[in-house]
């Protein structure tokens, strides 16, 4: 039951979030969406490029020390 209401809170937060860039985009304009859709998805890319190694395991979740060099927005 649980698994459904989170399924179902899930899919209400992706339906409100499309309906919000919707109105965004028809309000602002083409142009202005773009520009902030794609910073968003910079900053979620370089968050996800900068996010430490890690793997889950029975007993819970590890992380992986680093060993590269910081290129991106360090």
């Amino acid at each position: 039951m649980k698994h459904v209401a989170g399924l179902m809170c899930l899919g209400s937060f992706y339906t409100g979030v499309l309906w919000i860039e919707y109105q965004s985009a028809f309000l602002l304009g083409a142009g202005c969406f773009l520009l902030a859709a794609g910073s968003v998805l910079t900053c979620v890319a370089v968050a996800l490029y900068r996010a430490p190694d890690g793997h889950e395991r029975f007993d819970g979740f590890r992380v992986q020390r680093q060993d590269r060099q910081r290129g991106l927005a360090s």
